[in-house]
């Protein structure tokens, strides 16, 4: 069974709970994550995300000087790196998150997406599909020999 540690991404971009939210978007510019973990001591905080950036500064009229704390969500929903493939696709379909933080003994080691979780279970399909059609192409061969092999020792016989 596939782990989420096979498909997580170990680069997880980081801030102290300190930071203004004009540095979370600073360090999001140039990253294709769109989110910074929160992080005191190692351990996870809260998640920000570039829309909770684009709707605090617009709707809430909040200054990018803030600390990032301000507009964090937390607590966070994350997964551990043993989490399968399935079990993980039915907390993205409970949360509908599109980031999820992994969490080992407590300190981040990973972030993993729902795109790439569902790009893992399709890759897991499409495997398995074609194990199944190698074995249907088996079988049909395997019964076009029987009839041709017992078509020849039909007419063999009947000649005896």
């Amino acid at each position: 069974m596939a782990r989420i540690s096979k498909i997580m991404d170990s680069s997880v971009l980081t801030l102290k709970k300190e930071a203004s939210i004009s540095d979370a978007a600073r360090l999001m510019a140039n990253k294709p994550h769109g989110c910074v973990v929160i992080v005191e001591d190692k351990k996870s905080l809260g998640i920000i995300t570039e829309s909770d950036i684009v709707k605090s500064l617009i709707s809430k009229q909040i200054s990018s000087k803030e600390k990032v704390s301000k507009i964090m969500s937390s607590p966070i929903t994350s997964m551990d790196p043993n989490t399968t493939l399935e079990k993980a696709n039915k907390i993205i379909d409970t949360k509908h998150f599109k980031r999820y933080p992994v969490i080992e003994n407590g300190n981040i080691v990973g972030l993993v997406t729902e795109n790439a979780v569902v790009q893992a279970l399709n890759d897991n399909i499409r495997f398995h599909r074609n194990i199944q059609n190698a074995v249907l192409i088996l079988f049909v061969i395997f019964e076009f020999l029987i009839f041709v092999f017992n078509e020849h020792v039909f007419n063999f016989l009947n000649l005896l």
